[in-house]
């Protein structure tokens, strides 16, 4: 699971069709894109909570707990953050279903 836009954060980062490469020998992958979906939601800064929500199918996590784990940690930021990190969540979760159909 990863988002198709890097995060590069050293200097001899290798070339995007290196990494592609080596991702197409995985067996399973899934390859989103997470920056472009967290904007639909509301904002880029949800990016990390729309991959998580794509990994929940193969997390063996239920999601009600994430679900809930989300709202608490976000609830001090207020309701809207709180709905918009769930809409992310729901977000990234539904297009894996959709991906792995």
């Amino acid at each position: 699971m990863t988002n198709e836009t890097p995060f590069i954060n050293i200097p001899n980062y290798p070339e995007m069709s290196q990494i592609t490469e080596e991702i197409d020998k995985l067996p399973h992958k899934i390859i989103l894109n997470v920056d472009k979906v967290a904007k639909e939601v509301g904002s880029a800064r949800v990016a990390n909570i729309v991959l998580l929500g794509a990994t929940i199918p193969f997390l063996g996590i239920a999601y009600e707990k994430i679900q809930d784990s989300i709202s608490e940690i976000f609830l001090r930021k207020g309701e809207a953050i709180v709905e918009m990190n769930l809409k992310a969540l729901a977000a990234g979760k539904e297009i894996a279903e959709k991906l792995m159909e």
